[in-house]
């Protein structure tokens, strides 16, 4: 845990100091269980912020960004804290010098031996490639992660004692931005996901290594209730989720980043409107939610992993009652919405505050949310292939870049070509990363055409209305109906691909 080290799994380490809320000091989204709702023993672990706070550096300034895109690369770091307790495991010598200082620190002696080999156990499972499971990965890196996949396997795989459950983890995507999710019509890259707001906490939960009692150590189904009981902290998750409705999204740090020249953020937003917002633009619908287009993948032509992975991968959960061929678009309902009705019976929660079953669909596309405070969650597409906004708006984009760096550039609004302290070099020829589609070219034949090519000028009016865009200048229009999700007469869609 030391800051040094944090920093170059791109942890926001800076400016943060110990205090009565944060005794360690630790980085931004770490935290500290309740021991009496942790069987007596505090638990370090994270929460949200962890993956969605941004920062961006400019000229050495820094700019938090609420609810943004973080640089974190998650499944490094739980790689090598794995390794280090295996390591301490194996070796005698360290075993007992940590069960010593773990004692002497307070751990509840009669515990220790038993919590130990427990805590190794579990600590193993979250390597990216666990024992007994042969799949692929493509190297997420800093601020990217195959989320969704990760959430499936370790639910299908890993909670379940199936590792044959593990699919391939070849859809990486950034860390969304999270201002304004609470009234999209759909959640997730490619929008398979209701505003259900605890079905979905539940899930991200699963995701990253929330403790489930699924089945015994013998791959046997636990009776009920304690087949469905979690870690999962009912509370918080409502104490976050109404948090969240509070985030706005960021607006141009003209102090720090420079002022908005507002005769080219004018003519930008003309070009915006006409070119951009029949996408992109606020739907609003007579309830007040934003209806979000699911734009098809033959259309916008960008990199297709993260939607044909969730639709097409399947899995064995016969224990589950779902078959042998069971698609994520069935099992994940299936168990979020159990441990959902389980957490409330647990909390004695009223039937009146209860939230209704989830049911998730396998769009064949990807959703396309108002871009208010898009300046600020570079790179971009949902994979982060694309290293600015001005490269978005080309008609041609670079094979490689340098991604780690949180020093931002705001001509072309994204971070600067450089590796950092831990990046690495971004290889858009790497299953899952392709940078294709959401083209601008006048080559009218070209596979994911959005519009016609863009001349400089456009592109940078069109650059200076998002950092100049509001909630009151963004178009936007009323909508009777949401929108069709694209292929959700088609489940099967994908599995002719």
């Amino acid at each position: 845990m030391d800051p040094d080290d944090l920093r170059q799994y791109g942890f926001i380490v800076d400016g943060i100091e110990k205090s009565a809320a944060n005794p360690f000091g630790w980085p931004l989204g770490f935290t500290v269980s309740d021991p009496k709702l942790s069987g007596g023993v505090s638990i370090a672990g994270v929460t949200c912020a962890m993956c969605h706070t941004g920062q961006i550096d400019f000229k050495g300034k820094a700019v938090r960004i609420e609810g943004g895109q973080a640089m974190v690369d998650l499944y490094a770091f739980a790689d090598v804290v794995a390794e280090a307790f295996i390591a301490t495991a194996t070796n005698q010598a360290l075993r007992n010098k940590f069960l010593t200082d773990a004692v002497a620190a307070g751990y509840p002696a009669d515990r220790m031996e038993k919590d130990f080999g427990e805590a190794v156990a579990y600590l193993g499972s979250l390597k990216q490639k666990p024992a007994g499971a042969k799949i692929v990965s493509t190297v997420g890196g800093p601020g990217r992660v195959d989320a969704v996949q990760a959430i499936a396997n370790r639910a299908f795989g890993t909670d379940l004692l199936i590792p044959a459950n593990q699919r391939d983890l070849v859809s990486p995507v950034s860390y969304p931005f999270l201002w304004d999710i609470w009234r999209l019509t759909w959640l997730q890259y490619n929008g398979f996901m209701p505003p259900k707001a605890v079905s979905r906490n539940v899930g991200e939960v699963l995701g990253v290594f929330g403790k489930t009692n699924i089945v015994n150590a013998k791959g046997e189904l636990n009776p009920e209730p304690l087949r469905w009981q979690t870690s999962l902290q009912l509370d918080n998750l409502l104490w976050m989720e109404k948090t969240l409705e509070g985030l706005h999204a960021p607006t141009w740090p003209a102090d720090v980043l420079g002022p908005i020249d507002q005769a080219k953020a004018d003519a930008g937003k003309q070009l915006f409107t006409g070119h951009c917002s029949g996408c992109h633009g606020i739907k609003t619908l007579p309830d007040g939610m934003w209806d979000v287009s699911i734009v098809p993948l033959d259309h916008v032509g960008t990199d297709p992993n993260q939607a044909t992975s969730w639709a097409k991968n399947t899995y064995d959960l016969s224990i589950l009652g779902l078959g042998k061929n069971a698609t994520a678009s069935m099992g994940v309902p299936a168990a979020v919405n159990a441990i959902r009705r389980q957490l409330y019976a647990d909390n004695k929660t009223p039937a009146a505050e209860q939230e209704g079953d989830a049911t998730v669909t396998a769009p064949c596309g990807y959703k396309a949310r108002p871009l208010i405070g898009v300046w600020a969650t570079p790179p971009f597409l949902h994979n982060g292939s694309v290293r600015t906004v001005f490269e978005l708006l080309s008609d041609t984009r670079p094979a490689t870049f340098k991604i780690g760096s949180r020093e931002y550039d705001p001509a072309k609004l994204g971070y600067i070509d450089d590796q950092g302290l831990g990046g690495m070099v971004f290889d858009t020829s790497a299953d899952g990363n392709g940078n294709a589609g959401h083209w601008w070219t006048d080559d009218m034949s070209r596979p994911g055409r959005i519009g016609p090519k863009l001349s400089d000028d456009d592109k940078y009016a069109i650059i200076e209305f998002l950092k100049s865009a509001t909630y009151d200048n963004y178009p936007s229009e009323k909508r009777d109906t949401p929108a069709k999700v694209a292929c959700a007469d088609n489940p099967d869609w994908a599995m002719a691909k």
